[in-house]
């Protein structure tokens, strides 16, 4: 579920949560329907390549009212089963979103997405995910007449953590059906238009909206749609500007996330304003119509030459790679220079001409060959005397985020009962966390701990450990780093150490030193034994 790059180490001293608790079911709404519930099989994908997963959801939906209009307004309270999809880590106080889509049939053909609020849980590790139920609305077409009835197609869950949006979405693969009906009858208000561009948008970039028939100062909101309505996501705009005025009238833009967030393809673009929804179609393409392009802002010079390489028409937010080439088409090394391309697809560097053996330039992007372009470029003797400038430059790669540990083993001694306190201190060996991202997006180092065991089957509780911790910055590192509280250890996830967000700092990074002191308390009716526990410190 969590899709996030986390680092494990184990003490000779697994990950373990606690899943959301269910919000209690009311009864029935007046005039809605008897909830209706179907256990179809799921397939779901699991976010930044944690693979698949299959298996029964068990899924129960209440419409109301039993009777709307057609463009009217339906009330969805959905309850899911545990899903078939699993966290690798126990996570608490995760932002969640979930959403369903369905299916509509009879009066109506198309789909339709009930979006809940956002809402925090804990997400459990290794376990069935079960996410407390939800409310949503949704609009059905002004078209719509007679019986509709609703079966599920898709369950989306979108979590947020450390800054990203994460998509776990399950599809109903086999043994679906209807979990409800709602008769349209009447006569609607008039729909709504809306338009949008006929050609190519690119992401992270204005979307210009309009059209007629809105509620006079409603409250616009845009969402990002699957072709035929399912999957719609306000997420996938990251701002706008839309208003409706006193003639119904809607203008304005909408802001469509950066490329990872949308990638290219046929979409449709919905607007909703709490009584009335439209959609129009809306293709996205990151790399505009034409092909990539390279340019010089001179063709000639002799070395020293520090020149501007400018290209077009690239994926936005991409590294481009921009080297100089001998006859033989070797990149020259000494002569690398890189530049992210801009949200419009350009970018624009200086490169210095570093040999006589320079004949062309080359520009590829991300190391993909099919995006190689090269320009010619001709090395002069630059006539008799004169002067030359010469641009130092060098380049800083991102790194990662890791860390180290001393030593794998912490000894408590040996504890004789019925002697002394029982109370026992050791010491956490020394972790050393690197950060060398070179971003503001923080990290976190926890631990938990299992129960101890002897080979005789004694147990002592993994409470019965309590920790202090410290960290500290090494010299020149950037940020000041939080220690975690005093605290008992166990399942739960324990904070070691925590770098937050900074907002007065371009970025945070360096090495860190955590550790902490470590206290014992061995119960007097403990059976006699060696025993061991495992403490598992998970960065993030």
């Amino acid at each position: 579920m969590t899709g996030l790059l986390a680092a494990c180490f184990v003490l000779s001293l697994s990950c373990a949560g606690a899943t959301a608790q269910a919000v209690p079911q009311d009864a029935p709404a007046a005039g809605s329907r008897a909830a209706g519930t179907v256990t179809p099989t799921v397939h779901c994908t699991l976010p930044a390549g944690q693979g698949e997963a299959t298996g029964p959801q068990e899924m129960t939906v209440e419409l109301s009212p039993a009777v709307v209009a057609p463009g009217g307004k339906v009330h969805a309270r959905v309850t899911l089963g545990p899903s078939p999809a699993t966290s690798a880590l126990a996570l608490e106080d995760v932002p969640t979103i979930p959403s369903l889509d369905l299916a509509m049939s009879g009066g109506a053909t198309g789909t339709v997405t009930v979006r809940g609020a956002e809402f925090t849980m804990d997400i459990p590790a290794g376990t069935p995910i079960e996410l407390p139920p939800y409310e949503g609305d949704f609009l059905v077409p002004a078209n719509a007449s007679g019986d509709v009835s609703f079966a599920p197609l898709r369950t989306l869950t979108q979590t947020k953590v450390l800054g990203s949006v994460f998509e776990t979405p399950c599809d109903v693969v086999d043994g679906g059906g209807s979990v409800g009906d709602v008769t349209v009858e009447g006569s609607g208000s008039e729909p709504a238009t809306l338009t949008a561009p006929a050609g190519p948008v690119r992401p992270n970039t204005a979307v210009t909206l309009g059209g007629s028939g809105w509620t006079p100062g409603g409250t616009p909101v845009p969402s990002l749609c699957a072709v035929g309505g399912g999957g719609c996501d306000p997420l996938k705009f990251r701002s706008h500007t839309l208003t409706i005025g006193g003639d119904g009238t809607l203008a304005g833009t909408a802001t469509l996330a950066e490329a990872g967030a949308v990638p290219d393809g046929a979409y449709e673009v919905k607007v909703n304003d709490g009584t009335k929804e439209a959609t129009a179609p809306l293709t996205v393409r990151a790399v505009a119509a034409g092909d990539r392009e390279i340019s010089l802002s001179r063709g000639s010079g002799p070395v020293g030459s520090v020149i501007t390489v400018s290209g077009k028409n690239y994926n936005p937010d991409r590294w481009i790679n921009v080297i100089g080439l001998d006859a033989s088409g070797t990149g020259l090394d000494d002569s690398a220079v890189y530049v992210k391309s801009g949200s419009d697809g350009t970018f624009a560097v200086e490169f210095t001409v570093t040999s006589d053996a320079v004949v062309a330039v080359r520009a590829d992007e991300g190391n993909d060959p099919a995006t190689v372009r090269t320009a010619p470029f001709t090395v002069s003797d630059g006539g008799g005397g004169g002067s030359a400038d010469q641009r130092l430059s060098t380049s800083v790669r991102a790194g990662t985020l890791s860390m180290v540990q001393d030593g794998d083993t912490v000894d408590f001694g040996t504890t004789v009962l019925g002697t002394g306190s029982g109370v026992q201190r050791s010491r956490l060996n020394r972790v050393e966390v690197e950060d060398g991202r070179g971003v503001n997006s923080g990290w976190s180092l926890t631990a938990t701990l299992s129960g101890f065991t002897s080979t005789g089957g004694g147990t002592i509780p993994a409470g019965a450990v309590r920790w202090a911790p410290r960290c500290t910055a090494q010299s020149g590192s950037v940020g000041a780093p939080v220690a975690g509280s005093p605290a008992a250890l166990g399942s739960g996830a324990a904070s070691l150490c925590r770098m937050d967000r900074d907002g007065s700092r371009p970025f945070t990074g360096g090495r860190f030193d955590a550790d902490a002191d470590l206290t014992l308390t061995v119960p007097g009716f403990t059976p006699p034994g060696d025993y061991s526990a495992t403490l598992t410190l998970t960065l993030l």
